[in-house]
């Protein structure tokens, strides 16, 4: 009985584990994107966070211009999304050619709209920034 029990909740977990994933990547005839979880360790500041960072590649055979749209929840439970910040923008990608979000260790930020700001983990002091946390329900991308 306990095997069974043990079983059930394994199966639950791992099919809500792949249906979180299935939103986070993708891709359709021009694009293909992929999210993952990036972490900043800023050891002098006592800054350590996680970042959502996506990974876009154009897989047609002509340039694509396109926005892509973060779609994410706040720990108070608020629906928001990257589309009505003044920092995202549109990017256009040549064929074949492939870009990430990244943050750099001098907080020098490229490719801004590529990258989402995830929670603030604990420093080297015990305590965090802050207690914010963003969790990524979709991406979309806007042609």
């Amino acid at each position: 009985m306990q095997k069974l029990l043990v079983l059930s909740f394994s199966i639950l977990f791992s099919v809500g584990l792949f249906a979180q994933q299935s939103n986070l990547n993708g891709s359709d005839n021009k694009l293909k994107y992929n999210v993952k979880v990036e972490a900043l360790k800023d050891d002098v500041n006592d800054n350590f966070y996680e970042y959502y960072s996506l990974e876009i590649k154009n897989i047609s055979n002509s340039a694509v211009t396109f926005t892509p749209v973060f779609n994410y929840k706040t720990e108070s439970g608020v629906t928001r999304s990257s589309l009505t910040s003044d920092d995202y923008g549109t990017i256009t990608l040549a064929p074949g050619e492939t870009i990430k979000g990244s943050i750099q260790k001098d907080h020098v930020i490229e490719y801004r709209n590529l990258t989402l700001f995830k929670e603030f983990l604990v420093g080297n002091s015990g305590k965090k920034s802050s207690n914010d946390v963003y969790t990524l329900t979709s991406i979309a991308i806007k042609y």
